[in-house]
């Protein structure tokens, strides 16, 4: 009896804090998450596109494709089925140099509790070290009898320092047997895409299938306008073509396209990249006669193009028709200090790729010509040619009056059935009441000499061996310089001589500097 009363106790001690435990660890249990539901969005059902141009490329130079230095406000109208509680969310086909932290989701129900960009993109490297410690089929051709052999193998080590692969005979590096080897995976790795992904995390209240916008700052893109001209007797025909740039491996099929001037306030982000190397294959030994050789590079050529600066001697005469006018596109929108510009219908931003795009349009624009070049305070010159400018104001008195985007000018004169390609230049960004020039070739009739007289002292001569008066301005120095003498006026900030040269006439200035 006392020891079963002693085993009872015994018993009736243990139950206490097992019971306990129990009554613990069972809301404990019910609080653990359910593992989230995937949902996957493949494209978008509608898409936008707005691209800003890179701040620091002048106008004069074209955009790089390989490396476009501007960016883009993507804007994608998205349906998806949203399970109830809490669901990953993946937007597939995102552009490759999507900004994260910039990405804004409206319409889903839950709203938003985590964004991740997957950089794990499908390629030979990321299967290779997707699959690192794991089995693989060993697939190998023979050179001369084309015969194919597969066998099982592991994969040791890889991609960057080259593959290792262990086999039945042994462990050998990929490619070095002296047949064509390839690797055959039963499976993709998890985690890995052929596209870009934005996935998102979301705790929805309800079952529902909903439209979402998903709007994002994407890296690679740039844009450029291009000028054309085309005199008509006292007036000029002025279209500008706009060149889209998507150095992204992802395009955007028939979206809505517009484009932003004007330089923004913006700090460099680092873009998301992939998160595995480049395959690499190496043979031991490496060795070679060349292997320590110092490597050698070389700065690609510019791209040449024709302007309207000073020659030695005058350019070959170009015969070739004017590209024909489109409709005109709708004016220029204000937003905030820049100008947006919308394109005119639908158009796609092909991956890796540039395409023209009408983008405004004004006939019958006034202007005057004007021969003009900027000299040195003091330089010497002897007998110098003058560039030959169209000025134009930009007012609607004058039939322009719109605010004009950066990029380069062609101006063409009609000759007969086809038109003369006079002069190319560049143009810098022109709000409305600015003047523009564009350049229209040079000229050898109207001269400039300059010599140097006392310390400080300089004398500009100026020749019209024209036939008719010639309009001449002369910017001397730059913003700023104190330069002094009769009838000099600041234009631009520099002081410049303006005169009007009567047929062979000859005009002469004494200036300080």
């Amino acid at each position: 009896m006392r020891a079963g009363r002693a085993c009872g106790r015994g018993i009736g001690h243990a139950a206490l804090p097992i019971a306990g435990l129990l009554t613990v660890a069972a809301p404990l249990a019910a609080r653990d998450p359910a593992p989230a539901a995937t949902v996957t969005s493949a494209a978008p059902q509608s898409v936008a596109v707005t691209l800003y141009r890179a701040p620091y490329r002048g106008a004069r130079y074209a955009i790089d494709l390989r490396n476009p230095q501007g960016y883009a406000l993507v804007t994608e109208t998205r349906r998806i089925s949203v399970p109830k509680g809490r669901a990953v969310l993946r937007f597939e086909g995102v552009a490759g140099g999507i900004i994260p932290v910039s990405a804004v989701i409206d319409g889903l129900p839950g709203g938003t509790i985590e964004k991740n960009r997957d950089a794990r993109l499908l390629s030979p490297a990321a299967l290779v070290d997707g699959t690192l410690g794991n089995r693989v089929m060993l697939r190998r051709t023979d050179r001369r009898s084309g015969v194919v052999r597969e066998e099982p193998a592991t994969i040791v080590s890889g991609p960057a320092g080259g593959v290792v692969v262990q086999t039945a005979n042994g462990v050998e590096a990929l490619g070095c047997a002296g047949l064509a080897d390839s690797l055959k995976y039963a499976r993709v790795p998890a985690g890995l895409s052929a596209r870009p992904v934005l996935s998102v995390t979301t705790d929805s209240p309800s079952r529902r299938t909903v439209t979402v916008r998903l709007s994002y700052l994407a890296t690679g893109f740039d844009w450029s306008a291009s000028y054309v001209g085309t005199l008509a007797g006292d007036r000029l025909n002025l279209f500008a073509w706009t060149t889209l740039a998507n150095g992204n491996a992802e395009g955007f099929a028939d979206a809505e396209v517009q484009v932003v001037a004007g330089r923004l306030n913006r700090e460099r982000v680092d873009r998301v990249e992939a998160a595995a190397t480049r395959l690499q294959l190496r043979c031991h030994p490496l060795g070679t006669t060349t292997s320590n050789l110092r490597p050698r590079s070389f700065e690609a050529a510019d791209e040449i193009v024709l302007t309207g600066a000073r020659m030695a001697t005058p350019p070959p005469v170009v015969m070739t028709a004017a590209p024909p006018a489109p409709p005109a596109p709708p004016a220029p929108e204000n937003l905030g200090d820049v100008k947006l510009y919308r394109l005119p219908g639908r158009t796609t931003v092909a991956a890796r790729g540039q395409k023209q795009v009408a983008l405004l349009r004004q006939d019958g624009v006034a202007y005057s010509r004007v021969y003009r070049r900027r000299v040195g305070a003091g330089e010497v010159i002897e007998g110098g040619a003058l560039d030959i400018v169209l000025r134009v104001r930009n007012e609607k008195a004058d039939g322009l009056g719109i605010a004009l985007p950066a990029g380069t000018t062609a101006l063409y004169a009609p000759r007969g059935d086809a038109s003369l390609l006079v002069g190319t230049g560049v143009m810098t960004d022109r709000a409305e009441g600015e003047t523009l020039l564009i350049g229209a070739g040079s000229s050898r009739q109207v001269m400039v000499t300059q010599v140097g007289l006392a310390p400080g002292n300089a004398r500009l001569t100026l020749t019209n061996r024209r036939g008719v008066p010639a309009d001449v301005e002369i910017p001397i120095g730059h913003p700023g310089d104190r330069v002094q003498g009769p009838g000099l006026e600041r234009i631009d900030g520099i002081r410049t001589w303006r005169i009007t040269l009567a047929p062979g006439d000859t005009a002469t200035l004494d200036y300080r500097y």
